[in-house]
């Protein structure tokens, strides 16, 4: 279900910017993740130990132009996420920390105000990401009891992390006329991706850059026509 979806997504982005292909632009994006994960049990409560993960994201941004001050922003992402907690107790120390590699779609209404120069921007909309790659390592004591990949699948018996993810995508910045684009974003996940009886969800904060390709000649005239107009 989940594939079919993506796919249709897909095909309904290529499909705009097949019909309006003169206000269609793409180009290469990047930057850094700063992930946090929330776990919650009914035994035991998990708050404050969690501490941030650094990770990186890398992959294509669309920019699909509706109007001059509204577009659909699509990007197509490598994003490492994971978590890291270390706990304390009573003749138990613990610690743990994964790395989730997953490839993100998301899809944002972005609104454009224009400054002559460039744009500020302020968008949202969901995403969704299929995991990759996956690695982990828990010690109890100073004893490093488990490592390497987790057991990906739905079985809440024998596996440790759902395949699929999703969430909604919040961010703010500004693009240049001439293309260069800076944002700061927040990914906010909505589906628990662990399949055993603890909770568990994606939180990332992050950083992203971009250089924004205009596919015609006539868009590219009419940008930097604005961009030195002072």
């Amino acid at each position: 279900m989940k594939r079919n979806l993506v796919v249709a997504i897909c095909f309904s982005v290529m499909m705009m910017a097949t019909s309006a292909s003169a206000q269609f632009r793409i180009g290469p994006t990047g930057g850094l993740n700063f992930n946090r994960q929330i776990f919650k049990s009914n035994t035991y409560r998990y708050d404050g130990i969690f501490k941030t993960r650094l990770g990186f994201h890398i992959g294509v941004l669309s920019d699909l132009v509706i109007r001059h001050d509204l577009s659909l922003q699509t990007e197509l992402l490598y994003s490492l996420r994971g978590g890291h907690y270390k706990s304390e107790r009573t003749n138990l120390a613990e610690e743990y920390h994964d790395d989730l590699g997953y490839v993100s779609l998301p899809i944002c209404l972005t609104y454009k105000y224009d400054v002559k120069a460039g744009y500020i921007i302020v968008g949202a909309g969901p995403y969704l990401e299929k995991l990759i790659h996956s690695s982990h390592k828990y010690y109890s004591n100073g004893s490093n009891i488990e490592s390497g990949q987790l057991r990906v699948g739905t079985d809440y018996t024998i596996s440790q992390v759902k395949p699929w993810g999703a969430g909604v995508k919040i961010k703010a910045g500004f693009e240049l006329k001439k293309g260069m684009y800076c944002v700061g974003y927040y990914d906010i996940g909505t589906t628990d991706i662990n399949p055993q009886f603890q909770v568990t969800r994606n939180k990332t904060f992050g950083v992203q850059l971009a250089y924004i390709f205009s596919l015609t000649e006539e868009d590219r005239y009419n940008r930097f026509e604005n961009f030195y107009e002072f």
